[in-house]
């Protein structure tokens, strides 16, 4: 089910969850769910303008690149059998754009959590990123809210306590040839320890994304792990170069 909202900057959309979409706990894996926010976010800017959308700016050589990400989890999604994900396109601020989520166990009506992301629009050839309010002067610009969330900094970890290595495979890209940001969340989340993610769940989550990665190329991911806050921070990098491709920070609470 998908509902466009009328000035077409909203959309909702119903999501069924499968047996193999959820871990031995029965919660929603979690690149499992961003999937689905990605999924809704590229619905939601065709249905807003189809120039906008991911093959119209495909053709042209451009393609949208998310950068950041917070959510904030209400309870994470554990034994539901639909998510119901509302979007809003919140327009943007020179380079970036901005979209926020929220998502309901269909079920109940119970608020799962709340989210805000920012995405440019980037020349996929030369990696020059576009100033939209420039280059689209008719794409709503940012307006603040009271009760807007707020992207957080994130900064490089200062030990490394797990690290482990990955190779970039086929299945990993996206329509822009790049890996999937969906992957890079895996590969942060692999890293832990068995016990600590059997005892632990998601209660916020930021992401910053540096750098693309190629297909075949290698990468680490490397964790810093702070027990006593129930605090992870993950630090993702290419293997050859050093360079850093993605920050993330999780805060948990006890199972």
């Amino acid at each position: 089910m998908i509902d466009v909202g009328k000035d077409k900057t909203t959309l909702a959309g119903v999501y069924p969850v499968s047996i193999s979409e959820i871990d031995r706990q029965y919660n929603l894996k979690p690149a499992v769910l961003f999937n689905y926010m990605q999924d809704l976010a590229a619905k939601s800017i065709t249905y807003y303008d189809e120039k906008y959308s991911w093959d119209e700016l495909y053709k042209k050589g451009f393609g949208w690149f998310l950068i950041r990400y917070r959510v904030e989890f209400d309870a994470y999604p554990n034994r539901i059998s639909d998510i119901l994900i509302h979007t809003e396109s919140r327009g943007c601020q020179r380079l970036n754009a901005y979209r926020d989520f929220e998502a309901f166990n269909k079920l109940t009506g119970k608020r799962l959590l709340r989210a805000v992301s920012s995405w440019m629009i980037v020349d996929l050839e030369n990696k020059a990123v576009q100033n939209i309010q420039s280059a689209y002067p008719d794409f709503p610009c940012f307006e603040k809210r009271e009760d807007d969330l707020e992207l957080c900094k994130l900064r490089q970890i200062d030990r490394v306590d797990c690290e482990k290595l990955f190779h970039v495979r086929y299945d990993d890209l996206d329509i822009n040839n790049h890996v999937n940001n969906t992957v890079y969340i895996t590969w942060a989340m692999e890293v832990l320890d068995y016990e600590f993610r059997a005892s632990h769940i998601m209660k916020t989550i930021d992401i910053y994304f540096k750098h693309d990665v190629q297909y075949g190329e290698d990468i680490v991911s490397q964790v810093k792990y702070d027990k006593e806050n129930l605090i992870t921070e993950h630090v993702i990098k290419n293997v050859s170069t050093d360079q850093e491709l993605c920050f993330i920070k999780v805060q948990y609470s006890k199972i």
